[in-house]
């Protein structure tokens, strides 16, 4: 009886732990470390593999457009359609001092965050957001960026989310 009372009470604590861990990651997206052109070509690869679009978004978790945008992913209709056709790859820039060299590389501008670049799943660019379309993201929800991920996906075009309504 005892065992298993001491069974119990480890599984709950580990149960409890996971669940912490979980949230942890959903409040803190962008992971801190040197992004390099090895991790864009492994995330080209899964991408491709998948036959994905990939999405490397570049944002920070003090940053709440960035948090916004991370959750509103995760949310209804948007989470299962990104699921579908995106694979992410989350890059921080930390207070704009951290992998400013592989943004540079893939042509995105650091004019704001969070900023995107998105590859077709044979490796061509299809554009990015060099012109601040995702930095009011905490003014859009999923009838904003639904649309704007299926104009990526099916059109091979960047858009504004600002423009669907």
């Amino acid at each position: 009886m005892k065992a298993a009372a001491t069974f119990l009470v480890a599984l709950l604590a580990l149960l409890f732990l996971r669940s912490g861990e979980t949230a942890a990651r959903a409040s803190q997206p962008y992971r801190q470390g040197k992004v390099t052109q090895s991790t864009i070509d492994n995330a080209l690869k899964k991408a491709r593999t998948q036959k994905k679009i990939l999405m490397i978004e570049f944002g920070a978790n003090w940053c709440e457009d960035c948090l916004v945008l991370a959750r509103t992913l995760e949310e209804g209709d948007t989470k299962k359609y990104f699921k579908d056709h995106f694979f992410e790859l989350r890059v921080d820039v930390g207070r704009f001092d951290r992998n400013l060299e592989i943004m540079k590389a893939l042509g995105v501008e650091m004019n704001a965050i969070p900023t995107a670049v998105f590859f077709d799943p044979d490796g061509s660019r299809i554009g990015a957001t060099n012109k601040m379309e995702l930095e009011p993201a905490r003014k859009y929800g999923v009838r904003q960026i639904l649309p704007f991920l299926k104009e990526i996906s099916e059109q091979k075009r960047v858009t504004n989310p600002a423009q669907y309504q």
